[in-house]
């Protein structure tokens, strides 16, 4: 039993060519069925960077009032709450902007 020749039309020029031909003699594409995919794509997040906004500005939002109210509730005047609510605040927007940012990038793993 003999090899079966399949002929194709080249994807490139529309010629007739063999599907075991390295390339299309008329046109010389190698991708004689078309360009190679890599499987099928995913449907698209809609809104997505108006998503990941304000999920930052939740996250680093929410951090930094409960890092500036923590600096407040742990102060012993009113000077060393301004600085504690000004460092613990900015400590908390430090942390959830990351954080903010991790959950935009896996976003894609839970849906």
């Amino acid at each position: 039993m003999g090899r079966i020749k399949k002929i194709i039309d080249c994807y490139d020029c529309g010629h007739a060519v063999s599907l075991n031909a390295t390339a299309c003699p008329s046109c010389g594409s190698k991708h004689l069925a078309g360009p190679p995919t890599l499987g099928r794509k995913r449907a698209p997040i809609h809104n997505v960077e108006a998503r990941n906004d304000r999920n930052m500005f939740v996250s680093a939002g929410t951090l930094g009032a409960l890092g500036a109210a923590y600096g407040i509730a742990t102060s012993s005047g009113p000077w060393t709450a301004t600085l504690f609510a000004i460092a613990y605040g900015t400590a908390g927007i430090l942390i959830g902007v990351p954080l903010a940012g991790f959950l935009n990038i896996t976003r894609r793993l839970w849906h």
